[in-house]
């Protein structure tokens, strides 16, 4: 589901681990970025996130999204 995008993950996520999620990104052929740039698809928010990665990630366009809207793409 996931192939050719990246993810980046910032924030503490709720009933799973980065672990489980990076895991989950994965094994549906998509990429687990460490940085923002241009490569990136989507910047995954969860509790107290890095204000100056969602900045960055605006900046580029690239789509912030939620814990939930992840599970929406899964789906």
């Amino acid at each position: 589901k996931f192939k050719n995008l990246s993810f980046m993950i910032t924030g503490k996520l709720n009933n799973m681990s980065r672990a489980e999620v990076k895991s989950i990104i994965e094994k549906n052929s998509g990429k687990i970025l460490s940085s923002v740039s241009k490569k990136l698809n989507y910047l995954i928010i969860g509790d107290k996130p890095t204000t100056k990665k969602i900045n960055q990630a605006k900046e580029l366009n690239v789509s912030v999204i939620n814990q939930k809207e992840l599970i929406k793409l899964l789906n």
